[in-house]
């Protein structure tokens, strides 16, 4: 599959909190015009069973 063209862009949220830092995985897009800085957000971790914070990944 070619890549895309444009401004979104496919991005990983992945946990930086708890005992699982790292585990926890998603998948997002984000407008790279709109939003220079990375993303953070709190999003469920299903090892935790409980909202951590989960931030773009490099």
């Amino acid at each position: 599959m070619a890549k895309k063209e444009g401004p979104r862009i496919n991005i990983k949220l992945v946990s930086v909190e708890g005992p699982n830092k790292g585990k926890s995985v998603y998948v997002t897009t984000k407008n790279r015009n709109n939003t220079k800085e990375r993303i953070e957000m709190k999003k469920y971790c299903k090892w935790t069973k409980a909202r951590v914070l989960h931030r773009e990944a490099k």
